[in-house]
C-alpha cells in the first residue's frame, strides 16, 4: 500500500532492511541460487550513501550508469568497479535520480529525476549526450498534486514512454518535435512502476494495484497480462525489461533479501499471455532491495542494493546509518531465450 509520509522520490512501500557487510571493490563469479546461469557481481568503489535507484548499460562499451537519489548525480562504473561522475551533482537541475535508459542511435542517456519541496512536486526528464555529458533535451512538470516520474523505455522510433507512479499514468515524449503528452491515465494502472516495450508495439507495465498490464499502442487497448503463477511477484515488480519475447522483473517486498528475486516470463507468440515463469535468482547475498534492471545484448544487469528501506525509515536521510549502507553493487546474468 502507499505510505503517504514518504517523499515523492521514495519508493511506494516502506521496506525492512538487512545490514550487509562492507564489500571491497571486486569482480568475481558467483553461483546463481535459482537459475542455471552463472552471474557476475560488480561491487563498485562508489560512496556508500548514494542510495542508487536507476541503471542503464551501454552495450557498445559495457559501461554501467547508475542514478543517485541523495547525491543528485549519475555515476559511471567500469567492469572493474571503478566509478566516476557522468554528470556532476545537480547538473542542469538534476534532482533525485530514478529510471534511466540509453538511446544508442542518438548516443543519449535519458534519465528521470524528482523532488518534493513543500506543496510543490517537481518531475523531470533529461537527455544527456553520452560522450560529453551535455544536456540535449529537458522536460519538467511542476504540480501541487503528487507526481513521480519513475521508469522509462525507448521505442524503436526514438519515442520515450515513462510511468508517473502517483498520477496513475504513462507519458510519451517525441524527441523530434520535443513534446511531452499523457498517453494513458487510467485507474487500471494505479501505481505504475517498471515499463517495457515488446516487439508488437506493446507496452508492458508493472503496477502495484493490478499487477502486470499490457497496452497495445496501435489499438489503444489496455488489458491485464494473464498467465502468471505467483501473484506476489506479478503484483510487486519494480524494474521491468523485455528481451526476446520474454519479460524480466525485479521483485522486492521489504521483508529482507531472502525474498527479493529476479523473475523471467516467457510470452506466447502474440505477447498477450505468459506461458511460463522462472525465478532466475532469489535471496542473492548482495540483494539489499534491488530496484531496476538493464539489458544489453544477451546480458541482464540488476541494481542489487538501493538501501531505500534504510533511507526511508531514517526520514529520507543517510545520516547516522552509514554503517548499514554499502557501495553500489550490480549483478550480471547471461540470458537464455529458449524456454526451460
Amino acid at each position: 500500500m502507499v505510505n503517504s509520509s514518504l517523499s515523492v522520490t521514495s519508493k511506494i512501500f516502506q521496506k525492512q532492511t538487512v545490514t550487509l557487510a562492507l564489500f571491497h571493490v571486486c569482480f568475481f563469479a558467483i553461483s546463481n541460487l535459482y537459475g542455471q546461469q552463472p552471474s557476475i557481481s560488480i561491487v563498485s568503489d562508489s560512496e556508500k550513501d548514494l542510495i542508487p535507484e536507476g541503471i542503464a548499460v551501454d552495450s557498445r562499451t559495457a559501461k554501467i550508469y547508475v542514478s543517485s537519489i541523495t547525491k543528485r548525480v549519475i555515476i559511471m562504473i567500469d567492469s572493474n568497479g571503478k566509478h566516476s561522475n557522468f554528470i556532476q551533482p545537480g547538473q542542469d537541475g538534476f534532482l533525485e535520480g530514478l529510471g534511466m535508459k540509453i538511446d544508442e542511435k542518438r548516443n543519449w542517456l535519458w534519465a528521470l529525476s524528482n523532488k518534493a519541496e513543500g506543496s510543490t512536486h517537481t518531475a523531470q526528464v533529461h537527455a544527456f549526450d553520452l560522450s560529453t555529458g551535455q544536456k540535449q533535451q529537458y522536460y519538467v512538470l511542476k504540480d501541487t498534486t503528487q507526481r513521480l516520474f519513475n521508469d522509462l523505455v525507448i521505442a524503436d522510433d526514438g519515442k520515450i514512454f515513462f510511468t508517473d507512479t502517483y498520477y496513475s499514468s504513462i507519458y510519451q515524449i517525441d524527441p523530434v518535435i520535443k513534446t511531452m503528452t499523457v498517453l494513458i491515465k487510467n485507474p487500471k494502472i494505479e501505481y505504475p512502476n517498471g515499463i517495457a516495450m515488446g516487439r508488437n508495439q506493446q507496452l508492458y507495465i508493472a503496477t502495484y494495484s493490478n499487477g502486470l498490464m499490457q497496452y497495445d499502442l496501435p489499438a489503444k487497448k489496455l488489458n491485464p497480462l494473464p498467465g502468471f503463477k505467483d501473484s506476489a511477484y506479478a503484483f510487486g515488480f519494480d524494474g521491468l525489461g523485455y528481451w526476446n519475447n520474454t519479460l524480466i522483473g525485479v521483485y522486492n517486498n521489504g521483508e529482507g533479501r531472502s525474498t527479493n528475486a529476479v523473475v523471467q516470463y516467457w510470452l506466447d507468440e502474440k505477447g498477450h499471455r505468459i506461458v511460463r515463469e522462472e525465478v532466475l535468482d532469489k535471496g542473492h547475498p548482495l540483494f539489499h532491495e534491488p530496484t531496476t534492471l538493464a539489458i544489453a545484448k544477451n546480458k541482464l544487469y540488476i541494481l542489487a542494493n538501493s538501501h531505500l528501506a534504510t533511507y526511508n525509515a531514517n526520514k529520507q536521510s543517510t545520516r547516522n546509518v552509514e554503517d548499514k549502507l554499502t557501495p553500489v553493487a550490480v549483478l550480471q546474468y547471461e540470458l537464455k531465450d529458449r524456454m526451460p
